[in-house]
């Protein structure tokens, strides 16, 4: 295994394993809920036993918002499900615009902590590309979260997924040119050696106060050697 491709697994593995932490930090959240609702429900029970009738509004309410969590924990595990196939098949036709919506929402909760909304331009047609789904996630990840602490006070957080000649671009717009300049405004290892696989390139501008993130597709003989 060559150094780069040490690198690669790593990174791989390194993402997998903060998405996952994410996740399940969100389902553990869901059951907390559950299991809150769940408590409230024994004690309407308890208090049923002693005579005390129970209101049919609140069993109804608490129906309801058990329901509610159960369903969001049932869209987190199928996210999560979507996600660890990713890593299915090494080249594909990828819907670029599809991968920013997903990666944000698997990002919510990060995106809640960090006090941001986001905000997307995608247009018509969908904007496709040859490449690698999973480390295009893994470098749209990244990207949100380098943009995230760069954002601009009080500004939301644009992201527009645009086609390029045979590529694609993604650009992570509203950020701050202060947070963008020096050391900053260049690629993290970590996205260096990702982009280095899928042949991306990665750029901040601190005067348009973004990051570009531009896709080219697979160069046909790599197609071919992933048949």
């Amino acid at each position: 295994m060559t150094d780069n491709s040490r690198a690669l697994a790593i990174e791989g593995i390194r993402f997998f394993g903060e998405i996952s932490a994410s996740v399940t930090h969100e389902i553990k959240n869901v059951l907390a809920i559950i299991n809150e609702n769940a408590g409230l429900l024994q004690d309407m029970i308890m208090m049923n036993e002693k005579g005390i009738p129970l209101p049919p509004e609140r069993l109804s309410k608490l129906a309801q918002a058990i329901a509610g969590q159960v369903a969001r924990g049932d869209r987190i595990v199928k996210g999560m499900n979507r996600f660890a196939h990713s890593a299915d098949v090494p080249m594909e036709t990828v819907d670029v615009g599809a991968v920013v919506h997903f990666m944000s929402d698997l990002a919510g909760r990060i995106i809640a902590m960090k006090g941001k909304t986001v905000q997307f331009g995608m247009p018509d047609s969908p904007v496709t590309v040859d490449t690698n789904r999973f480390f295009l996630e893994n470098l749209v990840w990244t990207c949100l979260c380098r943009a995230m602490d760069a954002g601009a006070p009080d500004q939301p957080l644009s992201v527009v997924a645009e086609k390029i000649g045979p590529g694609a671009r993604v650009r992570f717009c509203g950020l701050s040119e202060k947070a963008l300049a020096g050391k900053a405004a260049e690629p993290s290892p970590r996205e260096s050696v990702v982009a280095r696989l899928l042949g991306a390139r990665l750029t901040a501008d601190g005067k348009k106060g973004e990051i570009s993130l531009v896709i080219t597709p697979a160069p046909k003989k790599t197609r071919s050697m992933d048949r």
